[in-house]
């Protein structure tokens, strides 16, 4: 029940934007056209501020072990080339087969990573977390870039044109500026630090604000089993599979709970805005973060029961 609770602490504020969406758009506040603005200055400012932050403030130097941001990296590409291979089995919709890759593949390791980690070694320096985050998540956003554009538009892609599409990436180009500069061990002013922190810090609210508002019972029906399996695949399928190769790996402790809560966390937030901007389906984007992280109130707290029964953590 303990980290039932955990679960829903960090949880809580992510249901609580959502409702206040949902509200907005029923009073009719804001109109449809102003929350695809606002996503869209999300995804252009404060989010590439939020992921440029997290990188610059990682401590590499206690914390960087190459071996586990290699388990870390590759683990995210299996269950990339997984998904994609198991989802265009079943979907032929160019909008909705990258959505459904995004949401299997795409976690909110940063938000729930760091906040369950803390809770189960409270007296540990938490720096490996921190340091997988920063290379896991440009990973994220590299690999969603390609992925939809791969499925954008009816012309064959070519290499350059993915590649413009990816260094023209907001998101990419706030984690390769945040890498460039702690890479370059280059300092930003104190001056500037307390307004980008102010800005970044916005990111997740709006982002969430704006999936509440696009949630409708209707969509709930219309996509409940894209829903059903998605969340499966992102919490039930996926982190079972990946915890026994870790434990093959011969994994325990703060190492196997880095590793295993990329797996097992929920939808990314950010999934959304790169859904929406991407012509991906943004709808179903939204309702795969919501649904998600509801359910993995439920998964989360299962997963470490089984991990500290096994006293493998």
């Amino acid at each position: 029940m303990h980290y039932f609770i955990i679960s829903f602490q960090i949880i809580f504020p992510i249901l609580f934007y959502m409702a206040l969406g949902v509200l907005i758009r029923q009073a009719r506040l804001i109109g449809e056209e102003t929350f695809t603005q606002i996503n869209r200055l999300v995804f252009r400012v404060f989010l590439p501020i939020k992921l440029f932050l997290e990188i610059y403030q990682s401590d590499f130097g206690k914390a960087l072990q190459p071996k586990l941001i290699l388990y870390g990296v590759l683990c995210v590409l299996i269950i990339y080339v997984l998904a994609w291979a198991v989802v265009c089995r079943f979907v032929k919709d160019r909008r909705d087969a990258p959505t459904l890759i995004q949401m299997i593949y795409r976690s909110n390791y940063v938000l729930f990573g760091l906040s369950i980690a803390e809770n189960m070694y409270p007296d540990e320096n938490l720096s490996l977390v921190s340091v997988l985050a920063a290379f896991v998540v440009p990973v994220f956003n590299i690999l969603a870039v390609v992925l939809f554009e791969v499925f954008r538009g009816k012309e064959k892609l070519s290499i350059p044109h993915l590649l413009k599409g990816i260094m023209r990436n907001p998101l990419v180009l706030g984690s390769a500026l945040g890498l460039l500069i702690k890479g370059a061990d280059l300092e930003i002013p104190t001056l500037l630090q307390k307004p980008l922190t102010e800005l970044g810090a916005i990111a997740t609210p709006l982002a969430i604000l704006c999936v509440g508002a696009t949630l409708t019972v209707g969509s709930l029906k219309k996509y409940r089993r894209y829903l059903v399996w998605a969340t499966l695949g992102r919490l039930v399928i996926v982190p079972g599979i990946f915890l026994g190769m870790f434990l093959a790996l011969g994994l325990r402790g703060i190492e196997l709970v880095g590793l295993f809560l990329i797996c097992a966390t929920p939808v990314a937030s950010s999934s959304y805005p790169m859904a929406k901007e991407l012509d991906g389906n943004g709808e179903l984007a939204g309702l795969g973060v919501a649904v998600s992280n509801v359910a993995c109130l439920f998964t989360l707290f299962l997963w470490i029961t089984l991990l500290k029964f096994w006293a493998l953590c």
